[in-house]
């Protein structure tokens, strides 16, 4: 497996915990994890099946020759019997699906390429000139793949025809849905800013991509007519200097409030009166789902689990950049409360009967996709 996520090093990080569970589908887990030798990570050991090896490069451009010296002394693969490395899986199908490639082809073992961005979306090719050449590559490497792993069906909907008829399976993210159920709110948005009659709430890394100045400028709209209405933005990134120039420019400074990512989203998203997202593409929508499971009501553009999970059946969908779209949509639940009520219920419901709820199932997804890769049944 490659990755670049250096929170396996973590001792009680999630991702490690999640490598554990990988670990039991198979006799050996291999994970290779490239980062830069100025963090100088040791290779260690993950329960009884898995081992991690830090590539520890001098530069992000020897990442690819690091990872294949590691790969190809990895003692399974020198070995003459039956335990060997059958397949190698990285986590997205350019940079580290290349090295894997790569990898692949000189080690000669089959390739699990995975998508968790829509990035075959024309917002994410025109976004930059890197996107661009991340989505022409993923097209060349797609192709080499023995088996390709997507978070959502509105992915595999995307992928051109000829890839589409490879085998995929749709794994979503795991949610912890139970824990997000019984998890009160330690407090509320209500309380805390009892200036607003309604809250909209935004849960979001603040990158272009996002698009949350679409939401800024449709404020200024709806509080021509709710006065009362408050928009909360909880994240990081580059963009939050801009972003809160733009709410200054609009006279917007009291009516916006910024907020850095917390370690509490519950809390948030089960006290806000409407969720908002106004990405210009998404793979999944993780914040989307954590929304809909703490049953609060969502207004969206249509990315993500739109189509899979969330329709105008059970949210209040937007086209990418429809700013008026928007800026109608909070009046309107505003006009009709109980317009809410009735979509979180509805959205609720569908996303128990349509996502699997426990590990075990999405980790069985998992595993049947890794048998379609190495054309037989894993035993483990």
């Amino acid at each position: 497996m490659l990755s670049t996520d250096k929170k396996i090093f973590e001792e009680k990080s999630f991702v490690r915990q999640r490598l554990l569970d990988y670990s039991e589908l198979v006799d050996n887990l291999c994970v290779i994890v490239l980062n830069l030798d100025s963090e100088s990570y040791k290779k260690i050991r993950i329960g009884e099946k898995c081992t991690v090896y830090p590539t520890n490069s001098t530069s992000k451009f020897l990442y690819i020759f690091d990872a294949i010296k590691i790969a190809s002394n990895i003692k399974e693969f020198k070995s003459t019997n039956k335990k060997k490395i059958d397949l190698i899986t990285a986590q997205d199908a350019y940079e580290t699906g290349f090295i894997a490639w790569v990898i692949s082809k000189k080690i000669k073992i089959k390739l699990e390429l995975q998508i968790h961005t829509d990035l075959f979306n024309r917002y994410f090719k025109k976004h930059s000139f890197a996107n661009f050449f991340r989505s022409t590559i993923a097209r060349f490497l797609l192709s080499q793949a023995n088996h390709i792993r997507v978070v959502s069906k509105r992915i595999e909907q995307s992928l051109p025809k000829k890839i589409q008829k490879k085998p995929i399976t749709v794994v979503p993210i795991f949610t912890s849905s139970n824990l997000i159920q019984v998890s009160a709110p330690n407090f509320s948005l209500k309380k805390k800013y009892s200036q607003f009659k309604f809250i909209i709430l935004m849960m979001s890394r603040l990158e272009s991509e996002k698009n949350i100045s679409l939401a800024i400028s449709a404020m200024e709209d709806v509080i021509d007519i709710f006065p009362k209405t408050g928009l909360i933005i909880v994240g990081e990134g580059s963009q939050r200097k801009n972003l809160r120039r733009l709410a200054r420019r609009k006279g917007l400074e009291e009516k916006v409030i910024f907020k850095k990512w917390t370690d509490d989203p519950i809390s948030y998203y089960k006290t806000a009166d409407l969720f908002l997202s106004t990405s210009n593409y998404e793979g999944y929508g993780l914040s989307l789902v954590e929304a809909i499971v703490s049953k609060c009501p969502i207004l969206t553009t249509k990315v993500g689990i739109v189509g899979e999970v969330l329709s105008g059946n059970n949210a209040l969908l937007c086209e990418v950049g429809n700013e008026k779209c928007i800026a109608q949509s909070i009046k309107n639940v505003q006009q009709h409360p109980e317009l809410a009520e009735e979509l979180k219920e509805k959205a609720y419901n569908d996303f128990m009967n349509k996502i699997p709820q426990s590990r075990n199932e999405n980790l069985a997804l998992i595993k049947e996709g890794w048998s379609k890769a190495i054309g037989d049944e894993l035993k483990v």
